[in-house]
């Protein structure tokens, strides 16, 4: 019996429909973007003049040290105190500048108490300006972005200077810009926290800090960073009197950019959850299309902390 050969064209086909077989189309995992990593710390750099400006004492001056973290960042968010002792801008031009400045074009900045040692702060505010980096309308240090599907806002915990209470134009700020926002995520930042287990600063409640909490917890926020206690603290989901709740904020404190170290509370607040009070670093978050991540890695690489993926509220 004769054998019929195929035709050239149904050869063609079958060959086409098996490279196709072998080359599926990319799942739908395969194309969620990668998550956007912004670093954080405050009290960062030394007074120029101090002997140990350099890092030659590993418990003091290592805004050199915290900086080389930066790199893996896609934002970087100083969380105030950036320049010891009075935020002069002479000394941030020779010690923030070359440290933690040398990634100024991806900085958003926020303020802190020692900012304001220097009139109206105006050393932090015409350093920012300088760089084309944003300080908030007439410069009141409080301005919100967006990175992915995060919405991220700066606000100004000095309330002395810059009223932070209910009825205030930052408040009003707040609330507005919560309620236009259409992003899924909300991370918020500043100085002075709510909560704070450190033995230098820890017996004191900010009262506009609680203000930014009360209105961040009716938008359905999930992280709040901020500085100012010298060391590192993690804290669990809760609302703004301390009750933990599923659908609450996660608080950071990070004022481990390089100055010095504050040790912690014996008795610390009831959603307290790790803390370190020996490494300098930054906190690394991993902040995805609908969640986020955390690591604070130390300047010697190494990591300290870590967790997630956390859904966002």
């Amino acid at each position: 019996m004769s054998t019929r050969k195929a035709p050239a064209a149904l050869l063609l086909a079958g060959l086409l429909m098996t490279a196709c077989r072998a080359s599926p189309e990319p799942t739908v995992e395969s194309r969620v973007p990668e998550p956007q990593i912004v670093a954080a710390a405050g009290d960062i750099a030394c007074e120029p003049s101090d002997s140990d400006f350099d890092g030659g004492d590993p418990n003091q001056c290592q805004a050199r040290a915290t900086a080389e973290l930066l790199a893996k960042a896609d934002a970087v968010i100083p969380l105030g105190d950036l320049q010891y002792p009075d935020g002069a801008l002479e000394s941030y031009a020779k010690g923030y500048d070359p440290t933690w400045g040398a990634f100024a074009d991806e900085s958003y900045p926020a303020p802190g108490n020692h900012d304001y040692h220097v009139a109206g702060a105006e050393g932090y505010f015409d350093y920012w300006t300088s760089k084309d980096r944003p300080t908030g309308p007439g410069r009141s240090g409080y301005y919100s972005w967006d990175l992915g599907s995060w919405h991220l806002i700066a606000l100004n915990s000095n309330c002395d200077f810059v009223p932070c209470d209910d009825g205030s134009p930052q408040n009003d700020f707040l609330e507005h810009d919560l309620a236009n926002t259409t992003q899924r995520c909300i991370l918020a930042y500043w100085h002075h926290p709510l909560f704070n287990s450190g033995e230098t600063h820890g017996a004191s409640m900010p009262s506009g800090a609680k203000a930014f909490w009360e209105d961040l917890i009716a938008a359905g926020a999930d992280i709040v960073v901020n500085g100012h206690e010298h060391n590192y603290q993690r804290y669990g989901k809760q609302d703004a009197t301390g009750q933990t709740t599923s659908d609450g904020i996660r608080e950071f404190v990070v004022g481990t950019g390089g100055k010095s170290h504050y040790g912690l509370l014996e008795e610390k607040d009831p959603n307290y959850e790790t803390g370190n009070t020996t490494e300098f670093g930054v906190l690394l978050l991993h902040l995805a299309n609908d969640s986020y991540s955390w690591e604070f890695v130390a300047v010697s690489g190494a990591v300290l902390d870590a967790g997630g993926p956390v859904l966002c509220n």
